[in-house]
């Protein structure tokens, strides 16, 4: 192999490096990959007897801090962590809404901003009962 070859193979070759580094992160934005496994899998939290009506548990999933309530109709899951300053908020029953302790922001039973300085909802997870077990979805 000459020199000039040589040089040639290392050009190229750098160039073709700088290209594939440019479109690497284009064509993974076009395509992004799509979430298998765990992330949205349904989680248990526990058995139906342990939630009482109108009550509630704090559970960890996939390394989400989550609240699920209790209601006379039906469970309910959301992320534990306020929406202002990432506070975990806790179920004041005896109002009846979820509430921040840092900042006095409180919730309804859909996750909305019913008082305080949180600019967002607390966001929402689905949840299933099967066979006496609570189960929510990531």
């Amino acid at each position: 192999m000459s020199r000039r070859n040589f040089i040639d193979w290392v050009i190229k070759g750098g160039l073709l490096a700088t290209l594939a580094g440019m479109l690497f992160p284009a064509l993974a934005y076009l395509w992004p990959v799509t979430r298998r496994g765990p992330q949205l899998s349904m989680m248990e939290v526990g058995r139906v007897d342990e939630i009482p009506v109108w009550g509630s548990k704090k559970v960890v999933l996939g390394g989400s801090a989550m609240l699920v309530v209790r209601t006379p109709k039906e469970f309910k899951a959301f992320s534990a962590i306020c929406t202002h300053l990432g506070c975990i908020v806790y179920w004041a029953s005896e109002k009846k809404e979820i509430a921040c302790p840092c900042h006095a922001g409180f919730f309804d039973l859909e996750g909305r901003v019913i008082s305080g300085p949180p600019p967002r909802p607390l966001a929402t997870h689905t949840v299933n009962v099967v066979d006496g077990k609570v189960f929510v979805k990531l």
